[in-house]
């Protein structure tokens, strides 16, 4: 079941991807580290595609699709 469809924008063609929960149209062939570096992140965090778990040197080279769920955790200390 998919819960989003391709889109045509100005001759580009635009997906839309889940990020924590909601929902965000992005240029189609946009990587997984062009999304990361618009996000304001701590220096520690995981990133999780589709409930698989994406090492740091992968970033670059892994290209979102239509439909993919992605989930950032960053982690945090207390006392």
């Amino acid at each position: 079941m998919s819960f989003v469809q391709a889109e045509y924008v100005i001759g580009m063609v635009m997906v839309q991807i889940k990020i924590n929960g909601e929902i965000e149209e992005i240029k189609d062939n946009t990587t997984l580290q062009n999304i990361l570096d618009d996000k304001k992140l701590p220096s520690v965090f995981v990133v999780e595609l589709n409930k698989i778990i994406i090492r740091k040197d992968n970033y670059k080279n892994t290209i979102l699709k239509d439909g993919d769920t992605v989930e950032i955790a960053t982690f945090c200390s207390g006392g």
